[in-house]
């Protein structure tokens, strides 16, 4: 396979495995209860911060804010959320979830933590902490990335090594 032996393209291809596998698996268990992985995500961030704005569940699922109004109005829908105007902004509406979108949570997140959990198997502590230390990193440099931050150098992409450029 090209790149196989290059570490930096192994890691790119194994945090992309998990979080298809990961992510398929979740999508069916939550399927099971009318809920798809994005509601998932923003019932996650609510029951976490309830009362947050829109834009601020946009930054805490990573979204823009055309897709939240979107996914807020089909909680809304489900009757799992309710947009309450903000008292000192009327521009500004607070997302609260109810008690039928704290119970839909309470369902849906014993089982996509069973998920989780079997895929960390015996990483625990000092490893996992490293882990998502390094994994924040990378995080932060694709969100660099994505956001169009001029890219330095370039010659990983090709493939090649430091010990390769002249």
């Amino acid at each position: 396979m090209l790149f196989e032996n290059e570490p930096d393209h192994r890691l790119f291809l194994l945090v992309s495995g998990i979080w298809e596998k990961s992510r398929r698996w979740a999508d069916k268990q939550l399927r099971a209860l009318n809920m798809t992985f994005p509601q998932f995500a923003a019932l996650t961030a609510l029951s976490q911060k309830d009362g947050i704005t829109q834009r601020e569940l946009a930054e805490t699922v990573d979204t823009d804010a055309t897709t939240v109004m979107v996914l807020c109005d089909s909680l809304e829908k489900k009757g799992w959320l309710r947009r309450q105007p903000d008292p000192n902004d009327r521009r500004v509406n607070r997302l609260v979830l109810t008690d039928s979108g704290k119970d839909a949570f309470a369902t849906a997140y014993p089982l996509v933590r069973a998920g989780y959990e079997h895929v960390l198997g015996e990483t625990r502590g000092n490893e996992l902490r490293t882990a998502v230390k390094v994994l924040e990193r990378l995080y932060r440099n694709a969100k660099e990335l994505h956001s169009g931050k001029e890219v330095r150098g370039g010659s990983r992409k090709l493939g090649l090594r430091d010990t390769d450029r002249t």
